[in-house]
């Protein structure tokens, strides 16, 4: 059955501009979400390995959706695909905020709270997993050559959506009891109202376990840590009334208010689809659609393409690295003496470097140097970066780490679109959300496997992730070396 898209214009900007602010406002609302994850299951006495299945529920749902979606959106139309994501993002974020809403003890529908906060993530992530569709969108209204530069857009949206999320998810932190900052804000002293000498005792066992930490901060193990800052909490609790903790958890209660915003933000985002959002799939010049169904034996060829396998291979690679860093970062910050909420503005400083950088450096700098340059430009600079990291961790320097993160993320910034944009150039036109939708999912599948190996790094030595990770990013840059840039009508021929 024929069907006719809306014929655009591949150098008008209106399109991009379109998917750019709905992937921002998406990612913004995941942005506020994420990080809090570890205090909504600290609240609901989650244990560690619930809060780790719970974080990697979302990365494993993008694993097995991300290629549906897109052969989906290949077969049905990019427009409708993005829309329904938006509103699965719109439903489980507000259902995390309500879930959230029901205290330690809630059910709904004779489900407790921990169950529904599965529920909520893996719904969330199913619906998330249509960045390959917009990518795809991408492909669909750029010529080859200005591929790579609609690609980081896409970058471009991840970075200020993580540059806002987590600072308005800081705001809703509620800190720490065995924290001297959280202790001195006005609403804690007036419901707490501590007594000089419980004040004093108090302060007295936070200085004590800093002491014990600053003096092990190369020695002791991430779970002798822990079992430090446990030791401190439990003195602390002692030393208060049954009124004034149960005032304490009152005001450490995380509140449902982050996942209604990110309902919010989604719901617009899923308005600006509906009304602002042109379908960008076009049937073939004569006349027949070019993607009426999706053909198994293409996308096998394109697989067995051995620059796209290449390509696959070296995106699993570089993203497991990279997964390393991300998942024991906020470790290295907290061994360095920063808060929860100092945490979430590290964050904040990454996403804005990577927003910059994406949207500013890499769209200016791929025309020029090429998709293969950057490519290995990135993956050098990450090994570097990372082999830094550790180093700043080593020499307890929080300053060298400021230094020093903007290397790795604007090597992933500069690798990351490159990629894709090798990727979506290697492949036939009718596979475009079939393969990108593969690309997606080997970054999920290491995301979900980054944080397995670097978290018990962590036991032993806090800067083993970051020298592990730099080992396998100059891997990476062997494989880098081995790319090719496509001729500039590759991505308009079938995958050979």
């Amino acid at each position: 059955m024929e069907r006719k898209g809306l014929q655009l214009n591949r150098s008008s900007r209106t399109p991009l501009l379109i998917v750019f602010l709905t992937v921002f406002i998406d990612l913004l609302g995941f942005g506020i979400v994420l990080p809090l994850l570890p205090r909504y299951a600290k609240h609901f006495d989650a244990d560690g390995l619930t809060l780790g299945l719970l974080m990697a529920s979302f990365s494993l749902m993008q694993f097995l959706f991300a290629p549906l979606w897109g052969r989906l959106s290949d077969r049905t139309g990019r427009r409708p695909i993005l829309m329904l994501g938006l509103a699965g993002s719109t439903l489980f974020y507000t259902m995390f905020g309500f879930t959230t809403s029901l205290g330690a003890g809630g059910l709904l529908l004779g489900l407790g709270v921990i169950p529904w906060l599965f529920i909520c993530r893996i719904g969330a992530g199913i619906a998330g997993a249509t960045i390959p569709t917009a990518q795809a969108y991408i492909a669909d209204v750029t010529g080859p050559k200005e591929r790579a530069r609609g690609m980081a857009l896409i970058g471009a949206a991840f970075g200020i959506g993580f540059t806002f999320g987590p600072l308005l998810g800081a705001a809703f932190i509620p800190g720490e009891l065995g924290d001297a900052d959280t202790l001195a804000r006005p609403e804690v002293r007036a419901r707490l109202q501590l007594s000089d000498n419980q004040e004093r005792s108090i302060l007295k066992q936070i200085d004590l376990s800093s002491g014990e930490l600053r003096a092990g901060r190369t020695s002791l193990t991430r779970k002798q840590r822990d079992e430090i800052r446990t030791r401190r909490d439990d003195a602390i609790r002692g030393l208060l009334s049954a009124d004034q903790y149960a005032g304490w958890l009152q005001l450490s209660a995380p509140s449902p208010a982050p996942g209604y915003l990110a309902g919010v933000l989604s719901g617009l985002a899923l308005l600006s689809a509906i009304f602002l959002l042109p379908e960008s799939l076009q049937t073939g010049a004569s006349g027949a659609p070019v993607r009426a169904r999706f053909n198994w034996a293409s996308l096998h060829g394109a697989l067995t393409h051995p620059q796209i396998g290449l390509i696959l291979f070296t995106m699993f690679l570089t993203t497991f690295a990279f997964a390393q860093f991300e998942s024991t970062l906020s470790l290295l910050t907290e061994f360095l003496g920063l808060s929860d909420r100092h945490n979430y503005f590290v964050f904040a400083y990454i996403g804005l470097i990577l927003a910059l950088s994406q949207g500013l450096l890499v769209r200016r700098l791929v025309p020029r140097w090429g998709e293969f340059v950057m490519s290995v430009v990135g993956t050098v600079l990450m090994t570097t970066g990372l082999l830094l990291v550790g180093a700043a961790g080593l020499s307890d320097s929080r300053a060298m780490l400021f230094a020093v993160l903007p290397l790795c993320v604007i090597g992933f910034s500069a690798l990351n679109p490159s990629l894709q944009s090798l990727l979506s150039r290697q492949t036939a036109a009718e596979q475009q959300g079939g393969i990108l939708g593969l690309g997606q999912s080997m970054a999920a599948l290491a995301r979900i496997l980054g944080p397995l190996v670097g978290l018990p790094l962590t036991d032993w030595n806090m800067v083993y992730p970051y020298w592990t990770a730099a080992g396998l990013m100059a891997v990476g840059v062997v494989l880098a070396l081995g790319l090719k840039t496509p001729a500039p009508d590759a991505a308009e021929s079938p995958a050979a």
